[in-house]
């Protein structure tokens, strides 16, 4: 099987690979509603007051006459003592919650939980090593998985739920990861190769429907209602991988393989879904597309760099572009390029995760002397 978490998140993670102590590099080379805009709105408020000193650009947008340029600024997180190198990972829909991962003080392959509470950091302790956190709800409830060796030997991934200052591992048959949890707890991810969902925290997981044969795959997110959970499932036989979403009525419906360069893929991989829009990648270049659920619209940028781990309710998809600038796809072919902080290094900037309004984006940005940083953009 070709998608254990590490590989998933390495591609976001590779081009800061060389700035990052060993233990963070990985194997580096890879949701409620909209009724939520006040306490996006009172997230905005306290972030910015805090970030009167970094860059503010003014972006044109190249979508069409009507449309006003958006404003948008980049803001530092804070750092763990110590300024370890650290990592974002996951953001709620409504920007509240941001989480990431840091070195452990006293473990070359340990890593610490880190959550940004409205700016504010808090570090925590996890079970096992080469911990990841994968996902986190509006209530501030993360997901993830790590490494625990068994009783007689083998290391095998958990997944793991971080609630109330504590972390619990999953029951699963097999290895186990944790991908996304929905508002209501719902968290789906995979175990023993089956895309699965666990409804609580002691129960075992419920394996998703397979189209017919040998299929094996993970469930790699759910709306933040939980009425939709989207994965990528393949044959064991050809490995490669087939974008599909469990609907709220049990049906599973596969998505189509875009066309790249005029050639349709011959696979791809669904990372994140939001409202009718899901994001995920194509080919062995991890070509960024966006498939619409509503209108079965499949688009496909060849001209970015790999798809981010979020999706904004309107389709807004964070990327790279071929400078290594952190940028936005907006609608159709339409692209915003985010601020760089001032003292911008050598390293890309790589954003990550968006919330479902789509104006607060969360990554890594290149810093001059710190390799990159973990920072937010906030955009109006």
């Amino acid at each position: 099987m070709n998608d254990r978490l590490d590989e998933r998140l390495g591609d976001a993670c590779e081009p800061q690979s060389s700035s990052i102590a060993e233990p963070l590099a990985e194997s580096a080379a890879d949701i409620a509603r909209m009724g939520r805009r006040a306490a996006r709105r009172r997230t905005t408020r306290i972030w910015i007051a805090v970030a009167a000193s970094v860059p503010v650009v003014v972006i044109g947008v190249a979508a069409g006459a009507g449309k006003a340029p958006m404003t948008c600024g980049v803001e530092r997180l804070a750092l763990p003592s110590g300024s370890a190198p650290s990592l974002v990972t996951a953001m709620d829909p409504t920007g509240r919650y941001i989480v990431g991962r840091t070195t452990h003080a006293s473990s070359t392959s340990r890593l610490d939980l880190l959550i940004w509470d409205n700016g504010e950091l808090h570090q925590a302790d996890l079970p096992g090593e080469r911990q990841v956190p994968t996902g986190v709800n509006a209530d501030g409830v993360v997901v993830g998985t790590t490494d625990i060796q068994s009783a007689s030997g083998p290391i095998d991934m958990h997944a793991w739920v971080y609630r109330d200052r504590a972390a619990t591992l999953l029951p699963g048959t097999g290895s186990s990861e944790a991908r996304a949890i929905s508002d209501g707890g719902v968290v789906v991810g995979t175990d023993d190769r089956r895309p699965v969902l666990w409804r609580s925290t002691t129960g075992a997981p419920s394996t998703l429907l397979l189209p017919e044969g040998a299929w094996e795959g993970v469930a790699t997110d759910i709306t933040a209602d939980g009425e939709t959970i989207l994965g990528t499932l393949h044959p064991p036989q050809t490995g490669l991988n087939r974008p599909y979403v469990w609907l709220a009525d049990g049906t599973l419906r596969e998505l189509p393989l875009p066309v790249v360069n005029g050639t349709t893929a011959l696979s791809a991989y669904a990372v994140a879904i939001a409202g009718d829009w899901v994001a995920g990648t194509a080919g062995d270049d991890g070509v960024p597309v966006r498939w619409n659920l509503r209108t079965g619209e499949v688009q496909a940028f060849p001209r970015f760099r790999t798809a981010g781990l979020k999706i904004s309710a309107d389709g807004r998809i964070p990327t790279r572009d071929r400078h290594s600038h952190a940028t936005l796809l907006l609608s159709q072919q339409a692209t915003l390029t985010l601020p760089s902080l001032r003292d911008r290094g050598s390293f890309p900037d790589v954003p990550k995760v968006i919330t479902q309004d789509g104006l607060h984006v969360a990554g890594e940005a290149s810093a001059a002397g710190s390799g990159t940083l973990p920072v937010v953009w906030h955009c109006r």
